[in-house]
């Protein structure tokens, strides 16, 4: 990424001594702050500035330290139209998620924006179908330099079958076709299932609430049907067959209330297992004394329940770091080999899954 440069005057900014003097608009503004005025700042060269910003030119550590430093003191904001003339390029990353209200989401958007800012890109978030249609359909101009799908696993293959902008995907589904994070989770499932067994529980069930979440595709149905079969168990899947979370507890009490109340949950996300926990509270049932409890994704809210719920953490930190270097590889490089890294989740037991 580079900038387009602007040699236009500089400017002085309020506590940094050798910044030069402030001017205003036409309209009374202040005029927007270029690369020269961070050049004469910084003591250096225009072209210095740009690379040190872009990272596309060798410049010495101390010296694209101190340009960045100057920059974010300055609140210097790229041109991006003047970047797509000069590179073709937008600086514009696109996100494809889900809801960002749900806690899983909203971190991995805030954690893959912290990613992309930390190297002069901008987010431009698209959670609907209608979103990604425009991006897909777009001609002439290219709206965004690249893509980071988080868990859509829908969209993923027929957003690369109708888009030359480079993809990233994200989540439990491994996708071969494209740059692909995988959270491998079936470690952590498989000792947490471990536990359930060991305690003698005799219906360990898996409660999804979306279709795909319990086809054995996905690494947690994967393993949970798995190590049920080598355990000499049926599975037994409870798919509540919603997407919105307050349905989650009603459907969840009429299955029981219907067929019973399993003795040990595996939950698709904490979410899921936040509503279990009220829904089994509320029929009378005790965690961990009448049901085993445990989701997935690692929340910070599950430690305060009465009960401390436990989890598996996802590395979501890392996740969203490896997707965006491979992206920033897959830009400067785009006839790389795929590029595919698989990271394991982390089972957290706290006492919702600790036998009396």
């Amino acid at each position: 990424m580079s900038e387009a440069l602007d040699a236009s005057p500089g400017y002085c900014f309020p506590g940094i001594m050798s910044h030069p003097k402030t001017e205003k608009s036409d309209l009374g503004h202040p005029k927007r702050v270029t690369l020269q005025d961070i050049a004469n700042a910084a003591g250096v060269h225009i072209m210095t500035v740009s690379n040190a910003l872009s990272s596309t030119r060798s410049v010495a550590p101390e010296t694209r330290a101190r340009v960045l430093r100057i920059a974010r003191e300055l609140n210097y904001v790229p041109n991006s139209a003047a970047r797509a003339l000069a590179t073709g390029r937008t600086g514009l990353i696109a996100i494809l998620s889900g809801p960002t209200n749900e806690p899983y989401y909203g971190t991995m958007v805030s954690l893959v924006e912290e990613c992309l800012n930390a190297d002069g890109y901008k987010l431009v978030l698209m959670r609907t179908p209608y979103d990604v249609k425009g991006l897909i359909d777009a001609t002439g101009n290219t709206k965004v330099d690249g893509a980071i799908a988080i868990d859509m696993h829908s969209v993923v293959e027929e957003f690369r079958r109708h888009s030359a902008i480079p993809c990233v995907a994200i989540g439990t589904f491994h996708r071969t076709f494209v740059d692909c994070v995988t959270v491998d989770l079936t470690g952590a499932v498989e000792a947490a299932l471990k536990m359930m067994l060991a305690a003698g529980r005799q219906r360990i069930t898996y409660l999804a609430t979306v279709h795909y979440m319990a086809s054995e595709e996905e690494s947690r149905a994967r393993t949970y049907i798995a190590t049920m079969k080598r355990a000499g168990r049926e599975p037994n899947i409870i798919n509540v067959n919603t997407g919105i979370f307050n349905e989650v507890g009603p459907r969840l009490k009429r299955h029981i209330k219907k067929n019973g109340c399993p003795d040990a949950l595996l939950c698709q996300n904490d979410e899921t297992t936040m509503c279990a926990y009220r829904t089994l509270r509320e029929l009378g049932f005790r965690v961990p004394e009448d049901v085993l409890l445990v989701g997935c994704d690692g929340q910070i809210h599950m430690k305060y329940f009465d009960t401390p719920l436990s989890t598996i953490i996802q590395p979501m930190q890392e996740t969203c770091a490896t997707a965006w270097r491979f992206l920033k590889q897959r830009l400067a490089n785009p006839s790389l080999p795929l590029q595919h890294a698989t990271l394991a989740g982390e089972l957290v037991v706290r006492e919702s899954l600790r036998a009396s």
